[in-house]
């Protein structure tokens, strides 16, 4: 079992050594490039302390040219090649660190394939994505760049501190510990400015989402009509406009937290560095210590500033990108119910009864249950209408039969046996399901029915499934037949009209060959007139399948085996279309008031 850091997150040591893992596991090379640049990243700068001595110590000795080239020619010549090799360890490492961020936003991305679907439908879930992907999608600022940045700047830093402190301490320890006093003063003013930042993502990720919805939502090509219609231009531009002008405040409040820190760093170096360069002009003045060691000691406590300074960012940056790398793997720490340690087999070949047993459930454990003691059986091969105001609870069934979510109280079974003891992906296989958001991916129309690539798919099945659908006629009119791109988007292909939407979803659960049919809707776009004839093509496809059809509309619903009127979250009436006219309750009631809207095609009375 995982352990549950969803409050406290991760230590840094512990994502880092997540993130080595992931690097030396998918890249080597990568690792290899990583250890390259923290050895010689340190050489060269070291070395460079030294250069200045060596040089003053010949020129006060007047030392011969051939000593003088050889010394520090040999210097140079090692600093120059540590440099190199850092150089080139660090240009390499950059286009796999790239790859690296395409790492983890594929793991992301499949994690929200795979995991539970109640945990990716829900706000606090897309929240949860949003904030991973942004960690790892943000370039050169994303978790997986800094922090492999940062922790090589560490090694290096850390390193070359521990080095000039060694030199220094022969000089003054009290220098040593002046100097890094001032340093973590300004390694706590970060920490702070970076502290307040993270706080404020939960906001910043919220305000990002509503940006990307405006922004693609002014760009879909489905409601262009209606922007010039009705003139939506400048409402959608001053929406945008409040959506930034919010996001750019809360920003400001950030950066002025890091405008204060630049101050108090500012402060600290003046303080730290002029202490120390007057502890050591008076030294030479004193002849306390020669020309040669005062340069030497300058050296040092440059680069004991700087290694310094650069460890407190490093550092920093080690602490921001851990934050970034907690929400990266927030995301992918994210588990599913637990699968049955010994599944039963789903029925295979054989027709499907199902039972709700006394089922509450919410969405919110806080808010009222959707669906309250809610009990039904639907029989082999029946098919059932779920009727009933918006809201009643019909879509919730769909779902907790489908295994999307699992029931409070109460229990599905499945030919007698639990869901619970089905593996998931095994119960998804018992149910062709049609929705109210209709798929159609811009991929070729048999791709489109057996939801499949073309290599893997049974053409002469999809030729059946589209003539049993009604369809295939149609779609020989193209040149490329059912070879045919579903798009105009991306590439010369065609678009179908509600109807044949329709009906290719239809083929497309017909190709699934699942024993449970389920129509969640998906004619909401269409009139009375032609979803109700969707619906009757559907109940001749289903055939020897059980059905389950959820409409708002009444009439569309009247060839099914029973129909079960849902209010407030339970059944309030179940029977025949003729049963439930002749009790004259709220169905009769809201079908008399619906047929005053429309008349079937065919004519005569409704209520025959």
């Amino acid at each position: 079992m995982k352990k549950d850091k969803r409050k406290k997150g991760y230590l840094t040591i512990e994502n880092v050594a997540f993130l080595l893992k992931d690097i030396k596991r998918a890249y080597p090379l990568l690792f290899a490039f990583i250890v390259v640049q923290c050895i010689f990243s340190v050489i060269g700068p070291v070395l460079g302390i030294y250069f200045p001595k060596a040089a003053v110590e010949l020129a006060g000795q007047k030392a011969g040219l051939r000593e003088i080239i050889v010394r520090l020619g040999g210097l140079g010549a090692c600093m120059a090649f540590a440099m190199a090799l850092s150089n080139m360890a660090s240009q390499g490492k950059y286009i796999m660190l790239n790859d690296m961020r395409t790492y983890y936003y594929k793991k992301l991305f499949v994690t929200s394939l795979h995991c539970d679907y109640a945990q990716i439908e829900s706000v606090e879930g897309q929240r949860k994505f949003t904030r991973a992907a942004t960690a790892a999608d943000s370039g050169d600022a994303s978790g997986v760049m800094v922090m492999c940045e940062a922790l090589i700047s560490t090694f290096v830093n850390v390193a070359g501190f521990l080095i000039c402190s060694a030199i220094i301490s022969r000089l003054s320890v009290i220098a040593i510990m002046l100097l890094t006093t001032l340093s973590l003063v300004n390694y706590f003013a970060v920490r702070y400015a970076q502290g307040y930042e993270y706080r404020q993502e939960d906001e910043l990720a919220g305000i990002r989402n509503k940006l990307s919805y405006v922004e693609w939502t002014a760009k879909d090509v489905a409601i262009g009509k209606d922007i010039r219609l009705y003139g939506m231009k400048g409402w959608f531009l001053r929406l945008r406009d409040d959506i930034l002008n919010t996001y750019a405040a809360l920003r400001t409040k950030v950066e002025n937290r890091y405008f204060m820190v630049g101050g108090v760093n500012a402060a600290t170096l003046l303080i730290r560095d002029g202490i120390a360069y007057a502890y050591l002009i008076g030294s030479v003045v004193q002849g306390a210590i020669t020309v040669g060691d005062f340069v030497l000691y300058f050296g040092a406590v440059t680069g004991f500033s700087d290694f310094v300074g650069k460890i407190i960012k490093s550092v920093n940056d080690l602490h921001e990108a851990n934050l970034h790398m907690n929400d990266i793997r927030t995301f992918l720490d994210i588990e599913s119910e637990n699968e049955p340690k010994n599944p039963e087999r789903v029925p295979q070949g054989e027709s499907i009864e199902i039972d709700f047993e006394h089922v509450t459930f919410s969405y919110d454990k806080q808010a009222e249950p959707v669906l309250k003691d809610f009990s039904l059986h639907i029989g082999r091969e029946e098919k059932i209408a779920l009727v009933g105001v918006n809201g009643a609870g019909k879509t919730t069934v769909v779902k907790l039969l489908c295994g999307f979510y699992r029931p409070d109280e109460g229990r599905i079974l499945i030919n007698g046996t639990d869901v619970r003891e089905y593996q998931r992906q095994d119960l998804l296989t018992l149910f062709s399901a049609v929705f109210q958001d209709i798929f159609i991916p811009p991929f070729t129309v048999a791709e489109n029915v057996s939801m499949r690539l073309e290599e893997e798919t049974d053409m002469d099945r999809v030729i059946c499934c589209l003539q049993e659908a009604g369809l295939y006629e149609q779609i020989c009119e193209y040149p490329d037949g059912i070879h045919s791109p579903m798009t105009k988007a991306v590439e010369d292909g065609i678009v179908l009209s509600g109807g044949q939407q329709q009906k290719l979803l239809m083929a497309r659960a017909l190709y699934k060959e699942a024993p449970v049919l389920i129509l969640d809707e998906p004619t909401a776009a269409l009139d009375a007139v032609a979803e109700s004839e969707t619906y009757e093509n559907f109940h001749l496809c289903a055939k020897h399948k059980s059905a389950v059809y959820i409409s708002h509309r009444l009439a569309s619903t009247r060839f099914c085996d029973k129909i079960v009127f849902l209010k407030d979250g339970r059944i309030a009436e179940q029977g025949t279309h003729e049963e439930l006219l002749a009790l004259g309750k709220e169905y009769a009631k809201m079908y008399e008031i619906q047929s005053q809207y429309y008349q079937e095609q065919k004519g005569g009375d409704l209520h025959g």
